[in-house]
């Protein structure tokens, strides 16, 4: 089973090297894949057509796909594996008609994700990055201009309360935080189930201290929260964001923290990525910004890494993936007929 990973591992790697981050778990499969490293490319640009082509799987960090690359190899390409949990930079629609299964690692990313918003959430509330700066600058006496809030016995409002807002609310349990939470067919007795009580959006928004998007982007949660919103949000308020960029108006949040409408922001996704160079966002003293990368830890990486390789040995040996994106794909003939070819290639291998 031959096995690609996109350009971006390489160009993110910077000086560790595949081992170090998780690609060692491939190594006992040396008997059922043979995995290789497509050349450094940035998250910003797709993964080209000719890098896929005569490959079984492709192992996805955060590169677009498209039709235009999915196509030419589409008679052998079989399995797409996200390291990850978004796939909103993929055309799902095109995987499906070309017969391609696309999987994710939804679980994988939940201690890391929900560990980073509450560290945006103590962050922002603190003043860390301010507090920082001043330190190194000698200004000291300028301390009183960034003193921060306590997130004890305050109120946590928890948009799209899945894996990753369902751990934030465990995290914060010793801060005794009231914990409201919002999504379209969230039911009162599972937001009970949680620790949370389920509340229209709009009164999330004004009686939450903190505001924390764990949503994931669809036609729904597009654009959710803009000006109106944030004039509903109290003063003292800050939103934390490890959903998805779009999901916010960045211009009007921009605008909200630039006036102190709210207090506060950690934002971990943007609108565009990377941030372009002058994003008035960034001139902000109130805002603290990481480069969607506040789950990314050691740890998670290899966790992420070592899912996959167990999910696609079982593939090898006969079994779907667990967390199926388009498990309609499953009964198509395209599908079948690659899967049966790809199987009876493993059977055939020399032992």
């Amino acid at each position: 089973m031959r096995i690609v990973a996109s350009g971006d591992y390489l160009h993110t790697i910077g000086t560790d090297t595949p081992d170090a981050i998780g690609f060692d778990v491939f190594g006992p499969l040396a008997d059922l894949v043979d995995l290789a490293l497509l050349p450094a490319s940035p998250q910003t640009e797709a993964v080209a057509a000719s890098d896929l082509i005569g490959s079984d799987v492709l192992l996805m960090l955060g590169q677009y796909l498209a039709e235009a690359s999915i196509a030419p190899a589409a008679g052998r390409l079989t399995v797409v594996a996200r390291a990850g949990v978004g796939v909103d930079k993929m055309d799902i629609a095109a995987l499906t008609r070309h017969g391609v299964l696309l999987f994710n690692v939804p679980d994988a990313l939940t201690e890391g994700t929900a560990a980073g918003a509450l560290a945006l959430m103590l962050a922002a509330s603190r003043h860390l990055v301010a507090q920082d700066r001043l330190t190194r600058e000698g200004r000291w006496d300028d301390r009183q201009h960034h003193r921060g809030r306590e997130i004890y016995g305050k109120t946590l409002g928890v948009i799209g309360p899945g894996r990753i807002g369902g751990e934030l609310i465990r995290l914060v349990a010793p801060f005794r935080m009231r914990v409201l939470a919002y999504s379209p067919r969230l039911t009162p007795e599972r937001a009970a189930g949680i620790g949370a009580e389920a509340v229209p959006l709009d009164r999330l928004l004004a009686e939450s201290h903190f505001v924390t998007i764990c949503a994931p982007l669809t036609e729904e949660t597009r654009g959710m929260l803009g000006a109106r919103e944030f004039g509903l949000m109290r003063r003292d308020a800050v939103l934390v964001n490890v959903g998805r960029g779009p999901i916010v108006d960045q211009e009007a949040l921009t605008a909200a923290l630039r006036d102190r409408r709210i207090a506060g922001a950690g934002i971990d996704v943007f609108e565009t990525q990377p941030v372009p160079a002058g994003e008035p966002l960034t001139l902000l003293d109130n805002v603290v910004l990481t480069p969607h990368a506040v789950c990314d830890t050691y740890e998670l990486r290899r966790d992420v890494l070592a899912v996959i390789a167990r999910e696609l040995r079982g593939f090898a040996e006969g079994r779907l993936p667990a967390t199926a994106v388009n498990p309609e794909v499953l009964e198509t003939a395209a599908f079948k007929a690659k899967r049966k070819a790809l199987l009876a290639r493993i059977s055939a291998r020399p032992r």
